[in-house]
């Protein structure tokens, strides 16, 4: 059997598994790249992108509600698995009366790396002291809201 065709048959087993789970929409491109699309309550909509490299693991992100990576699984089980845990918690979470505050930080923090990428990538960055203290405080700033962040998460009950 051909490694194309070991790719298609996994993806094709993980589509079922993910059909059985609920998933609204399957999208498979070339046979090795795959969408996923969730519709939860009140049509809020949860994806994910997978793909089967040259070394037969899977690489997962989820792209909706924001994009994360969640790394790479050695099986389609693995992969099925995560995804099923991740909705429940999205399932879950946005009964929370927080979700929407939860969901503007983290678009805001995808829009800060975002525009910190484009300014690395596109401008001069030159070694003046405009730069050094700006980046400076970012990366102050930055280190407070993590410190603040994890004093939250300390002082909350953690999900099974």
């Amino acid at each position: 059997m051909s490694f194309n065709r070991i790719d298609s048959v996994k993806g094709d087993s993980i589509e079922i598994l993910l059909r059985q789970l609920g998933a609204a929409k399957i999208q498979k491109v070339h046979g090795n790249l795959y969408f996923i699309k969730f519709i939860l309550d009140n049509d809020f909509e949860v994806m994910y992108t997978y793909n089967i490299n040259a070394k037969n693991k899977y690489f997962l992100q989820r792209i909706e509600p924001y994009p994360i990576p969640h790394g790479t699984f050695s099986n389609e089980v693995k992969i099925v698995d995560f995804i099923k845990k991740d909705v429940a918690k999205f399932k879950q979470g946005i009964k929370s009366k927080h979700f929407n505050d939860f969901l503007e930080a983290t678009e805001q923090a995808n829009k800060f790396v975002r525009l910190l990428d484009d300014f690395y990538l596109n401008y001069h960055v030159e070694e003046d002291s405009l730069v050094s203290d700006s980046l400076g405080q970012i990366n102050t700033a930055i280190e407070n809201l993590n410190k603040r962040l994890e004093s939250i998460i300390n002082h909350s009950k953690k999900i099974d």
